[in-house]
């Protein structure tokens, strides 16, 4: 029998992080080398073998001028990437979805790179004819992270080009969304938004420049044969494109909200349009005045332009995600001859064969029929253990490999799959949801309000003097327009919107900042929103470990590929190595046979540890049949997460697709009353969601997977958190860097704070207001004070929430650091 060590070492420090000795700094991504993994070459030192390939191809090329731009300016590239990862771009039908433009001479394609950062990706990505001769040249699309490359298609194939980038750090993020069509549609309404407001301000500048003579008081003069009715008709013609095509928008949202049975803020800037333009064509056509047709014109041009400003921080994020955002385009099937065959995943059927590899997504379901399946379902389930498949068993589609290749026989086409039907349930859509908006309850009443102001001075002036009667009513239902207001709300949204974007939140629109203000319960998802999703903390509990019986129990967590094993081998001290007389036992453990000793680690059962009942994630050790004690792996809460939590003003909840084991960590790091609820299914999370609404709770839901779906859709916002913009989320309000969720409650109060600057700007709107109804009324309104009226109102309002944006910012985020793009 052996000794146990009864040496210093009482117990051992798995917690702690391996300790890097002579520290230095890959010359390619910048991480930091450990000292036993150094590579060299060329007198630089590389993390990986993958970072000194880069350098080679780029040193090859003559473009090692990329390192001088940007300190870590390369991309860490996978050095054991699949050969074949690209291959299912060798068909036609799927390639063809990336060509933007085709001929004998080139062929032109479009692939999104979530890698670009910074001027030395854009550098090197321009210079990609000098890595292959076959590429003619390309271009970067900065901000939407995508590049064009026009190409030879006879001496470069689409395949290769995506290998040609992914072997310099830039590898083509493509899913089932990714294609050229859905660029080119929302290209498409982009660039249509942009001609609408080019259109306006062109027309509105001419119009107002047309009518310096009417300002001045010229309008009777001719000289050279130039009539003033000449420049009122050249108003009327350039007011009519602005009115019948940049003006569309609000004339079909007042409809809509008719037919909704209910005024929006589109209601009453519509009816002064439509007044304007009336009374501007009637003065023109009776020669009596040259009407209003300068504020028409300017009214929509910078409505226009207010809700451009808004939304144009978020024209490449996506907030309305599903399935396909998170699947591959394709699918490799296996045919009779064993051969590899590449079809669109939509293309799949009943009965085929398909391969899946290391780190790949389940598409479709199906049975097992080769290979070692270890499924990871955190993204479906919220349960953060992995599950072991055996021959013969079902894999749902959702999950992802995680321990290399297995073959499937197909039981369910795409279209069907559980995960498929799980996505497509009607409770799992995301509705529209009415929020609190300041707009939305002034616009219920401003449209009535305007009217009674006008027919009271319509019913006044018939009785004092008819003949200004029309000319008092039009004049209130066109200064009294609530353009103002409407500016209020987009700029000041606009400037708070790209303030919380350059602090790492990103709202959907700027109706979910006004509903912030409001929320009364905060409802948190446990696995990857409060915890980090792929680390965890390792406690070992029980006897000393001799040191060679630590080296083999190092080596043997090595080799395994369970998540556990792989959680546990991280946090040893020593360096496994190879062993040679080592086996694994299908859902009991691994057992090793090595310095004459028999080792074991696994279950309490597999060890023969009887009579446990289990707290949580463990792995048993033992020598001998000598059980040692056992590791305790765990989810690590994300730093500072406890901080926030212990300081919000209301009602809190933590919901989880986990067990009830780690209920114990959170209490000790939560110092407050919260709600915990656990083996939480998609389904039990939306209804735990609609249970508080039905109390008229206002909820935000913080969540970050399919599992979160339903709750983050039913709350009133759901807030998607993620690591980079790029990684698939649900459908949700708001998307969340995860490394701000600690200043959860900064963005909160920055959005209480802007509440108060729209009023603030309202006020100021509506003093503006008062004074063009004063002169309305008292039928002394000219097209002269009309025009100081507008740009005035809108200038102050700029500047106020200009300010008032600056001060806040200072305020709310003064310790909260920009994040570094993603």
């Amino acid at each position: 029998m052996r000794e146990k060590s009864v040496s210093k070492q009482e117990s051992l420090k798995f917690c702690m992080d391996k300790i890097v000795v002579n520290k230095q700094a890959c010359f390619h991504c910048g991480d930091t080398c450990s000292s036993d993994v150094i590579i060299s070459f060329d007198d630089k030192s590389f993390c990986c073998t993958g970072c000194k390939t880069v350098y080679q191809i780029l040193n090859k090329s003559e473009l090692c001028d990329y390192y001088s731009f940007n300190e870590e300016a390369g991309v860490k590239v996978d050095s054991n990437r699949d050969s074949n990862k690209f291959a299912f771009l060798d068909n036609p039908a799927i390639a063809a979805q990336f060509i933007t433009f085709a001929n004998q001479q080139q062929t032109a394609l479009k692939f999104f790179l979530p890698q670009i950062h910074c001027s030395s990706c854009l550098w090197l990505l321009e210079n990609l004819h000098k890595l292959n001769p076959a590429v003619y040249f390309s271009s970067v699309n900065f901000p939407a992270k995508e590049v064009t490359i026009h190409f030879d298609q006879f001496r470069l194939s689409v395949r290769e080009l995506a290998e040609l980038l992914a072997s310099v750090g830039y590898e083509p993020h493509i899913t089932l969304d990714s294609t050229a069509d859905a660029a080119r549609e929302h290209s498409m309404l982009s660039r249509k938004a942009l001609i609408k407001i080019g259109i306006a301000g062109f027309c509105f500048a001419n119009i107002m420049m047309l009518s310096f003579p009417e300002y001045l008081g010229l309008e009777t003069l001719a000289r050279d044969g130039l009539d003033p009715r000449m420049f009122r008709i050249l108003n009327l013609l350039l007011s009519l494109p602005v009115l019948f095509y940049s003006g569309t928008e609000f004339f079909v949202n007042s409809w809509y909200g008719f037919k909704q049975k209910m005024l929006n803020i589109d209601a009453p800037i519509s009816l002064a349009l439509v007044v304007a333009f009336l009374r501007s064509l009637y003065e023109i056509g009776t020669g009596t005045g040259a009407g209003y047709l300068d504020s028409m014109t300017g009214i929509i041009f910078f409505m226009l332009l207010g809700r451009a400003f808004q939304t144009k921080t978020f024209a490449n994020l996506k907030f309305n995600r599903d399935y396909k955002s998170y699947f591959p385009i394709a699918v490799c099937r296996i045919n009779e001859n064993k051969e590899e065959l590449y079809l669109p995943v939509t293309e799949v059927s009943v009965d085929d064969c398909i391969r899946i590899r290391n780190n790949e997504v389940i598409p479709v379901d199906g049975i097992l029929a080769q290979g070692k399946a270890e499924i990871d379902y955190s993204f479906v389930t919220g349960e953060n253990e992995t599950t072991t498949v055996k021959i013969g068993d079902i894999v749902y589609a959702g999950g992802k490999q995680t321990s290399g290749i297995i073959d499937l026989l197909v039981v369910k086409p795409f279209s069907q799959s559980n995960f498929t039907r799980l996505w497509n349930n009607e409770a799992f859509k995301k509705e529209e949801k009415n929020g609190y908006t300041f707009t939305g309850i002034i616009s219920n009443y401003f449209a009535a309000g305007v009217l009674l102001i006008a027919f009271a001075s319509f019913i006044y002036w018939m009785n004092v003097n008819p003949a200004n009667a029309w000319d008092a009513m039009t004049a209130v239902l066109i200064v009294a327009c609530p353009c103002a207001l409407l500016l209020t709300t987009t700029f000041t949204q606009g400037f708070l919107l790209n303030i919380f974007s350059r602090y790492g939140l990103y709202l959907k629109n700027g109706n979910i900042m006004q509903t912030i203000p409001f929320v009364d319960h905060i409802v948190f998802d446990k696995t990857g929103t409060l915890t980090y999703p792929n680390i965890s903390t390792v406690k070992y509990e029980g006897k000393s470990i001799l040191p060679e019986d630590e080296l083999v129990f190092a080596s043997m967590f090595a080799q395994s590929l369970h998540p556990l094993s792989k959680s546990i081998a991280q946090h040893f001290s020593v360096k496994g190595k190879l062993l040679a007389n080592i086996k694994e036992v299908p859902g009991g453990g691994i057992e090793a046979w090595e310095n004459d000793a028999h080792y074991k680690l696994g279950s309490a059962e597999f060890v023969g540890k009887q009579g446990v009942v289990k707290t949580g994630s463990e792995v048993w050790i033992s020598v001998h049949d000598q059980i040692l004690g056992k590791f305790e792996v765990a989810n690590l809460l994300r730093e500072h997460v406890d901080e926030m939590i212990n300081r919000i003003p209301c009602d809190v909840s933590v919901l989880s697709g986990d067990n009830n084991r780690s209920e114990h960590y959170l209490n000790a790091q939560f110092n407050r009353k919260m709600q915990y609820h656990f083996n939480q299914s998609p389904e039990n999370k939306l209804e735990y969601i609609a249970a508080l609404r039905s109390k008229n709770n206002t909820v935000m839901m913080v969540g970050d997977g399919l599992n979160d779906a339903g709750a983050l859709s039913k709350s009133n916002i759901g807030l998607a958190v993620v690591d980079n913009t790029v990684q698939f989320s649900p459908a949700s309000d708001a998307i969340l860097l995860a490394e701000k969720l600690p200043f959860l409650l900064q963005y909160i109060r920055a959005a209480k704070q802007s509440k108060n600057l729209i009023t603030l700007t309202f006020i100021i709107s509506l003093i503006y207001n008062v004074f063009g109804i004063y002169f309305s009324v008292t039928a002394q309104m000219s097209p002269l004070v009309a025009a100081i009226l507008m740009p005035l109102s809108t200038l102050s309002i700029v500047l106020t929430t200009l300010t008032g944006s600056y001060l806040i910012e200072k305020n709310c985020f003064k310790n909260v650091n920009r994040p570094v793009a993603s």
